[in-house]
């Protein structure tokens, strides 16, 4: 087929595959003018991409590298709305050495190394994101980056394809993972990992997706076999779980080409097991801190999620108070019909890393609360003449109960108020702990816990709206026993 781009007219042979498809393309030999040629589609319509211009391939057709696979000719083609790069033919990638070669010791990777380095330094501009093996290319007489910037390109044009698709996972960066923005570190990572797969015959991490996502986030790599203690040393800090630790490809280059296979003096080698010790501990450190910080942003957006959730099922108890009468009288967070008002406090993330300060073993995420007040049409000597009923509502697993669920809990006790209890607590409050433990003190538990969402959610609804409707027509009164009896909910 003909393919017209930017600079020229080629022919392609799709019957002629150079290499198995790859995440973002496939590659054709293909003619030209100037002879013999590898012609790489993209997976990606101009549609798609909304025929955005491909400036990767200007950047590089108009720069003479020494390290990167030149590009002859890119674009668009005129008579379909596919992309395409136009390159020359290489001899053979990395990936197609090692796996004829296996496992290399060191004075074969380091030329290896070196050429990749001065690739990712003479195009600095640009961050290549997929640098792999199957990216690396033997073309007259050294090793070439490819496909500089394809995956930049396909980010920007369409979300229909995901770097978690696309690229290569054993050498993927924690930061993509995480869907944050690659940098020059990015590249430094995967370079380490290729070390790994040129000197260990393997990349640090292997297994499904998921298992090579929580090795990349929060793993350490197995050691390199066979490596001079000092470049161990130095590939500990490249596959640092964090960017801004992994030393920059300049400097990279500097202590690649200073090793040796065997350190001229003991001296060098006895500090070189040192810092390999400390580089070790560091990225382990380092590692507990980003799986924390992981952990701390999942919490918080299932906190986010269950604040949410508790909205809703409030809004809709409301939305069922409000359906009985039209005299019911609503606004965000408080209804009221009558005597009766109750009132939704808005829900807040609980921010004590989850420990409550005498701790039950619940590990609470948010709280809210819950509060019923009536005005008593008669009262007794000394009683107040509104009587509130109120409950916390806590985002939580338990001792007894792994799972996390909104839970309804209210408390009493001996010198509470009457005209005030059961009444809520926060989960900062000291006691709060105390009565959901085994422990005896001030205050204990008077209703609950009862899980109040999912399959339970028509239950608390209907516990709040009898509770309502005898507040509503003046009869909500202390329970005088505590636990309240059934009757007291009925």
């Amino acid at each position: 087929m003909e393919v017209k781009l930017e600079r020229g007219v080629w022919t392609l042979d799709e019957s002629a595959p150079l290499g198995p498809p790859g995440g973002f393309g496939e590659v054709f030999r293909g003619r030209g003018e100037i002879g013999d040629v590898a012609i790489k589609r993209l997976k990606l319509t101009a549609d798609a991409a909304a025929h955005r211009e491909m400036s990767i391939g200007r950047g590089l057709a108009d720069r003479k590298l020494g390290y990167v696979v030149p590009i002859f000719d890119y674009g668009q083609d005129s008579n379909s709305d596919r992309y395409y790069l136009v390159m020359p033919i290489c001899e053979y990638s990395l990936q197609d050495y090692l796996k004829k070669k296996g496992a290399l010791d060191w004075e074969s990777t380091k030329p290896i190394a070196l050429d990749i380095l001065a690739g990712l330094i003479e195009v600095n501009d640009i961050v290549h994101r997929d640098l792999k093996p199957g990216n690396v290319l033997w073309y007259q007489g050294r090793w070439r980056i490819a496909d500089f910037g394809i995956a930049k390109f396909v980010e920007d044009s369409t979300s229909l394809q995901t770097l978690r698709n696309s690229l290569t996972p054993q050498y993927g960066a924690p930061e993509q993972w995480q869907g944050e923005a690659p940098t020059r570190a990015t590249d430094i990572y995967a370079l380490g990992c290729i070390l790994h797969a040129m000197m260990n015959g393997r990349p640090p991490f292997l297994g499904d997706m998921d298992a090579i996502r929580r090795s990349h986030l929060s793993d350490q790599p197995p050691d390199l076999l066979n490596a001079p203690v000092r470049l161990k040393g130095l590939v500990a800090h490249m596959l640092r779980k964090t960017p801004a630790s992994r030393p920059s490809a300049e400097r990279c280059q500097t202590v690649i080409a200073d090793i040796e296979s065997v350190p001229s003096r003991k001296s060098h080698e006895l500090l070189a097991v040192a810092g390999k010790v400390v580089s070790e501990a560091d990225a382990k450190a380092e590692a507990a801190a980003l799986t924390e910080e992981t952990a701390k942003r999942e919490k918080a957006r299932q906190t986010k999620e269950a604040i949410q959730d508790l909205e809703q099922i409030v809004g809709r108890l409301f939305g069922e108070i409000q359906q009985s009468s039209e005299s019911v009288k609503r606004s965000s967070h408080v209804i009221s019909l009558g005597p009766a008002k109750l009132t939704f406090n808005a829900p807040s993330a609980y921010t004590s890393s989850g420990k409550l300060v005498f701790d039950p073993g619940w590990d609470v995420l948010a709280y809210s609360s819950l509060s019923l007040s009536c005005q008593q049409a008669y009262v007794g000597l000394g009683d107040d003449r509104v009587y509130t009923f109120s409950a916390s509502l806590v985002y939580s697993r338990t001792r007894d109960d792994s799972e996390y669920r909104w839970r309804e809990v209210s408390f009493w006790g001996f010198s509470s108020d009457r005209s005030r209890t059961p009444f809520s607590l926060s989960p900062s409050d000291r006691e709060f702990g105390v009565a959901l433990s085994n422990v005896a003190g001030m205050t204990s538990v008077a209703h609950g816990p009862l899980s109040i969402d999912a399959e339970d959610e028509q239950t608390f609804q209907e516990r709040w709206m009898r509770l309502f409707a005898r507040a509503a027509h003046g009869r909500l009164s202390n329970p005088n026993q505590m636990p309240p009896p059934p009757q007291f909910f009925a």
